[in-house]
């Protein structure tokens, strides 16, 4: 039995297109590389969610918050 499958390519450049996997994904592939949060990681990220942060704005917000730590 065939799938059906539509790839999705620009029009213009006829490249793929490829979409951001999310964060369900990404803890799926944290897990199968053996990568877990810590506490503080958790609770970090949380907080920034909860201030509305996303996408580019959240992880430049993670690097400057564990920058700011070590240095």
């Amino acid at each position: 039995m065939d799938k059906n499958v539509t790839e999705q390519r620009k029009s213009s450049t006829g490249q793929l297109v490829a979409k951001p996997l999310g964060k369900g994904k990404a803890t799926k592939f944290a897990l199968v590389e053996g990568i877990s949060l810590n506490q503080r990681s958790a609770s970090l990220i949380t907080r920034l969610e909860q201030r509305g942060l996303k996408g580019d704005a959240l992880r430049s917000a993670i690097t400057r918050d564990f920058a700011s730590k070590q240095g």
